[in-house]
Formats: C-alpha cells, sequence, structure tokens
C-alpha cells in the first residue's frame, strides 16, 4: 500500500495550499475537482486497509481517512460557494 506521505503528491500539497486563490480563479476550478476527487482515492485506499476494529494502526487509519474525506469536501464546498 503507498503510504499517505507518498499519495500526497507535491501537486496535491501545492494546489491546497494556494486553495483560496484556486477557488478565486474560476480557470482552476477543474484543478480543485482533481485534487478533491484524489483525496477521496487516497482516503478509500487507506480505508480498504483500515478494516481490522481491534488493531490500533487500523483506527488510526480511519481517522486518517477522516480527515482526507473532509479535505475533499472543503476542496468541493469552497468551488460551489
Amino acid at each position: 500500500m503507498t503510504n499517505m506521505y507518498e499519495a500526497m503528491t507535491d501537486k496535491l500539497i501545492d494546489v491546497l495550499d494556494d486553495l483560496p486563490q484556486a477557488v478565486a480563479q474560476t480557470h482552476r476550478h477543474g484543478e480543485v475537482r482533481e485534487v478533491a476527487s484524489a483525496l477521496d482515492a487516497i482516503a478509500n485506499t487507506v480505508a480498504s486497509h483500515s478494516t481490522d476494529a481491534a488493531s490500533t494502526e487500523a483506527q488510526a487509519g480511519r481517522v486518517v481517512v477522516d480527515g482526507f474525506r473532509a479535505a475533499a469536501q472543503l476542496c468541493r464546498g469552497a468551488i460551489e460557494q
């Protein structure tokens, strides 16, 4: 499994870091949507490896999943406003 640090590419980080400007520029909304989709995909990958309810590693993975999904929703919500 690719870990979350490998999955967070420089492009994802750059768009998230520049989110207020990206949202303000209509021509970059597609880029923000792509980042939201990538974050959802990362969350789904981590979730698929975090199924053991008794494992503390899996529990931590579910917290990470929630974070990636929240970031994806933030991206989508920002361009919908």
